[in-house]
């Protein structure tokens, strides 16, 4: 129980500055919903959920690592285990809490990430977040950080949002293309409702003639 703590500690303190979407504000508690598709109602639940979660396995004997990051109230758990009993008992308590509507259990059995691991994670989950930024406009696929959320777990990244096709296989070439990245595990929401910028001008370029 005490290096499950410590290493909870460790990770929110590491994480904390590049929770996305919605940086700053986001640490501040206050919903970005000027500039992410979640419903604001959604934006709060999603905040709720990620601190209720760490609260409920609180009582679960074992020295274990576990973080949670809920995107439009679908919780993604990933972390280390001593034994595939403990992931279970987290699984179960998570999925059958009010508001989850979907659980993506990515906790595996093996040894607990090191700090250095952990710092790792954290430095490609910017990297990741940086080169969307800088990709953002260069060509016909817009693809807004604030319509996404990265998370790194041993080297894995994760990417969640609603997003359309062309975006979500954009956000996934870039992180693939990542410094450190071993593997990317895409859990988008697929909306193609939501045009890309190349899409609405040809839209507007047809309406004018």
């Amino acid at each position: 129980m005490q290096a499950k703590s410590n290493y909870f500690l460790i990770s929110f303190i590491l994480s904390i500055t590049i929770l996305l979407p919605g940086c700053a504000a986001g640490i501040l508690g206050v919903p970005t919903s000027y500039s992410d598709r979640r419903t604001t109602e959604s934006q709060i639940t999603d905040e709720k959920l990620e601190w209720q979660t760490v609260l409920k396995i609180q009582d679960i004997e074992g020295e274990f690592r576990v973080n949670f990051v809920s995107y439009n109230q679908v919780v993604l758990i990933t972390g280390q285990s001593p034994n595939q009993e403990i992931i279970n008992k987290i699984f179960s308590i998570v999925n059958n809490m009010e508001n989850v509507k979907k659980v993506d259990n990515y906790m595996t059995v093996g040894p607990e990430n090191t700090v250095k691991g952990i710092a790792n994670d954290i430095a490609i989950t910017s990297n990741v977040v940086s080169r969307v930024f800088a990709e953002d406009g260069k060509d016909q696929i817009q693809l807004s950080i604030f319509h996404l959320k990265v998370f790194t777990e041993e080297r894995v990244a994760y990417l969640m949002g609603i997003l359309n096709q062309q975006e979500a296989d954009k956000a996934v070439s870039i992180a693939q293309s990542s410094r450190g990245v071993k593997k990317v595990v895409p859990l988008f929401e697929i909306d193609n409702s939501y045009k890309s910028n190349y899409e609405n001008e040809t839209q507007e370029t047809e309406e004018i003639n």
